[in-house]
């Protein structure tokens, strides 16, 4: 039944548009037929005529009608419901990009996801729209961020995060999205869910050097803040079993953590690597800066005497190979799959979707330029 809901968070107009917009597209308004008159509308659903007049001005945005002075409003015959613009907006949970708010790494894997979002996006007549949303401290703000995602086909969250509005979107939008970072966020069926798993990084680390007949295989983890510490120690051990699981030479006296805070982390790197002499490292961090002084001070050359690599996003040493989660596959995969579902209604996956990770080698390993796998 065709109703507007007048306690509901969505906007009168906004209600209003979505019921015109299913007449469109069953055919109850055919193409190039006029719709009832405002008065017509407004009396059928209890409204005033302005709330009429704003949901027609969103059809007229999407270009589905046309208003002919004198005459009325009529179904545009060159625009349909299928091709119309899709809105999708980007919950972002910080209040801006600035390294003081979102350390380096984070800053690049947002503005990958969001270039891969933009390049689909713009190929299929998609406008993503990226916003701030704070944690909704009562049912008051709540709504008010549901009134915000109104007009939306999508919305887009990451992970956990904002797990309030998330779990209540699905009454605004029709697909609610989560980018699974790493550790896999809680998964809601029927949510579009698009990511990559730390361990998968980690695995891809391990086959990527397994055969390259390496003597001894060492780590050392050095955290950027207190919170890294867990994570990079079940990392290390992560390594640790893969890699001996893959028959790599992995001796324990060759796996060292530098505590936090990490004031001493050049000298520790560089008594680990006086000490145990591995010919690979695999370097469990993305502060480089201690590790290539430690290794400038021992005379080492990169790639020759001692290969190392480290698991990041960003390129903050573009001659060091790494592992790098698929951020840009990851925004253009989203953005794919929405535009299916909205524009063409191919069901969602049932599954969340891990995209494998990328390799991209530098001189920090010295390997032939043929195994090289660009960044996308």
């Amino acid at each position: 039944m065709e109703v507007l809901q007048k306690d509901r968070s969505t906007p009168l107009p906004q209600q209003l548009y979505k019921i015109l917009l299913e007449r469109i597209s069953s055919g109850r308004y055919p193409a190039g037929k006029k719709l009832d008159s405002i008065r017509v509308l407004a009396r059928e659903f209890k409204i005033s005529d302005r709330v009429v007049n704003q949901a027609l001005e969103l059809l007229e945005k999407d270009s589905l009608i046309i208003r002919e002075p004198a005459r009325g409003v009529f179904v545009s015959r060159s625009n349909t419901v299928d091709n119309k613009p899709l809105r999708v907006i980007l919950v972002f949970p910080e209040v801006g990009i600035l390294p003081e708010v979102l350390p380096v790494g984070n800053w690049h894997a947002n503005t990958e996801i969001y270039r891969g979002m933009l390049e689909v996006g713009i190929a299929h007549n998609t406008h993503i729209h990226l916003e701030y949303f704070p944690e909704a401290e009562d049912n008051f703000a709540l709504n008010g961020q549901l009134q915000r995602l109104a007009g939306y086909d999508a919305a887009i969250f990451y992970g956990d995060q904002r797990r309030k509005l998330r779990s209540v979107a699905a009454n605004e939008v029709a697909v609610v999205a989560t980018v699974q970072f790493g550790a896999p966020a809680e998964y809601r069926e029927p949510e579009l869910a698009v990511g990559y798993s730390d361990r998968e990084l980690v695995e891809c680390l391990v086959d990527t050097i397994k055969s390259r007949g390496y003597r001894k295989c060492g780590c050392i983890a050095v955290p950027r803040t207190s919170d890294d510490v867990p994570f990079l120690h079940w990392r290390t051990l992560e390594y640790c079993r893969l890699g001996r699981a893959a028959g790599l030479p992995v001796p324990d006296g060759a796996l060292q953590e530098v505590p936090f805070p990490v004031v001493a982390a050049e000298d520790e790197i560089v008594a680990f690597l006086r000490r145990e002499k591995p010919d690979f490292l695999f370097y469990n961090s993305d502060h480089l800066e201690p590790l290539y002084n430690a290794v400038s001070k021992l005379n080492l050359q990169p790639g020759r005497e001692i290969d190392f690599m480290y698991i990041g996003a960003s390129s903050v040493c573009p001659i060091c190979s790494r592992v790098t989660p698929p951020f840009r596959q990851i925004g253009r995969e989203m953005i794919s799959r929405i535009v299916d579902y909205c524009r063409w209604k191919r069901p969602l996956p049932s599954e969340r979707i891990f995209l494998p990770p990328q390799i991209i080698t530098g001189n920090s390993t010295g390997w032939s330029h043929d195994n090289r796998t660009d960044e996308m």
